[in-house]
């Protein structure tokens, strides 16, 4: 009895000094940096500014290095030739949980439990938004792009916000195309913003009453997207008749409505910069301007130079963390045999930003090239690190079983607003260089300006 009860005593031990400190190292485990503040741990650097917390410990203490957030024991895992084996490691890291808690925290709901009806919900992700089930959704992309290029631009020169720009005909276009013409006004982009401005401090488990108006807002949104619209798009539409099969009327709702978030968060920032840095790019914007003249918007695949230029605008702007579930004691092995020890209840976590500036891998890497994914021959360039092929150069939407189902929708829109930009508008900037990127929603995908950027914009002129 007495042995039973050291033990137990010992274990509640071990997992408060876990949560306080990050508890002691075991053999073969990586290096943790010891944090100044007990249980909140790291968490405020990596507001402030994760890619810059992470390369100081990356000094110190090599490429694998445990960091404590929240009470969390959080591997970093910087080295980019070792990030297969940990997207691979699925018997051992997981990604459900983290997603199930996300999407508790920041939306309400419960994603359905793994089986067959989340499997299928899965398979109908994967298998409608790429390949031939793709064409229909960016064919319609691009008429409510046009559509709304022409709604919110004149004949005469009007004075705007680029940012402010690119989020009305983003957001207008992107809901159009999934749930209906005439869905989309300046109050359903108001609601979206107020959700999108908490997502961080809900994501970290702030309730979503400490936040004025959000649970109102929330449910407007829900309210525009539930029941379907008769235009709906065909991916929308199956995808709610397949929730009501496996979840409540409620959490279908709430799942129906998440997706306005997921659909949007990332794709306005995205289309901001894509266009922005192509602005600032002369020789730049030339070339994708003639590129498209050229060869117009029917394939998009013949148009590498700017899906090249839209690359290097999501290297320079993304700052995505993915991040695995330990689900039991194990060892991971990395690039070169390098061996460590995890325990179950950690998490592993990747920052693609680490890679994405460095400049062995993408030499002068704080600047815009928009050909930079371009090998000479034209075709898609390869990258090396210590005279090894990078194998995943880029990373803006997550990697292995937690990657974007919707990342191809996603890039051919960006490309589309992009070069329907350049081809149909007359767009001046009025101030030199570019905004900085606001640092504090660092690890949740593509990073928005700390301002806007002052132009003018009007229609070409028709010849």
């Amino acid at each position: 009895m007495l042995a039973s009860l050291r033990t137990v005593l010992v274990r509640a031990t071990d997992r408060a000094a876990i949560r306080m400190t990050g508890g002691a190292r075991r053999p073969g485990e990586p290096p943790i940096v010891r944090p100044r503040l007990p249980f909140v741990g790291h968490a405020l650097e990596i507001g402030r500014d994760l890619t810059a917390l992470l390369r100081a410990c990356q000094r110190e203490h090599g490429d694998v290095f445990t960091l404590l957030v929240a009470g969390q024991r959080m591997h970093f895992i910087c080295d980019p030739l070792s990030y297969p084996q940990v997207l691979k490691a699925q018997d051992n890291l997981t990604f459900h949980e983290i997603g199930q808690e996300i999407g508790t925290r920041a939306f309400g709901y419960h994603s359905p439990p793994p089986g067959p009806g989340l499997d299928e919900l899965e398979r109908y992700y994967h298998e409608h938004l790429k390949n031939a089930a793709l064409a229909p959704l960016t064919a319609r992309m691009e008429e409510r792009l046009r559509v709304a290029f022409d709604r919110f631009t004149g004949d005469d020169w009007q004075e705007q916000g680029l940012f402010d720009f690119s989020a009305r005909v983003i957001f207008a276009a992107g809901m159009e195309t999934l749930y209906g013409e005439g869905i989309a006004d300046d109050a359903a982009l108001r609601d979206f913003q107020r959700t999108d401005r908490w997502f961080p401090l809900l994501a970290a488990g702030v309730p979503a009453r400490a936040f004025p108006g959000l649970l109102r807002a929330r449910e407007r949104l829900l309210v525009r997207v539930d029941p379907m619209r008769p235009d709906a798009s065909a991916f929308i539409r199956a995808r709610d008749l397949l929730l009501a099969k496996i979840t409540t009327p409620r959490n279908r709702q709430l799942l129906q409505a998440a997706i306005v978030w997921a659909s949007q968060a990332n794709t306005l920032p995205a289309a901001f910069w894509s266009l922005a840095h192509l602005l600032h790019d002369p020789p730049g914007r030339a070339a994708i301007v003639a590129e498209v003249e050229e060869r117009g918007f029917g394939d998009l695949k013949r148009l590498p130079k700017l899906f090249s230029s839209v690359c290097e605008s999501l290297r320079l702007c993304s700052e995505s963390l993915t991040i695995r579930l330990v689900h039991r004691d194990c060892e991971l092995t990395l690039a070169e045999g390098k061996t460590i020890a995890l325990r179950a209840g950690d998490r592993v976590a990747l920052c693609p930003q680490l890679m994405h500036r460095d400049p062995e891998i993408f030499p002068d890497p704080e600047r815009f090239h928009f050909d930079r994914f371009l090998s000479e021959g034209g075709g898609p360039r390869q990258f090396r690190k210590r005279g090894q092929r990078v194998p995943i150069p880029l990373m803006p939407y997550g990697g292995g079983v937690s990657m974007c189902p919707g990342r191809f929708l996603a890039n051919n829109e960006v490309m589309l607003f992009a070069g329907l930009a350049l081809t149909r508008l007359d767009i001046e900037l009025l101030e030199p260089g570019l905004p900085p990127l606001d640092k504090t929603r660092a690890g949740l995908g593509v990073l928005s300006p700390t301002r806007d950027l002052r132009c003018r914009i009007r229609r070409k002129p028709r010849a």
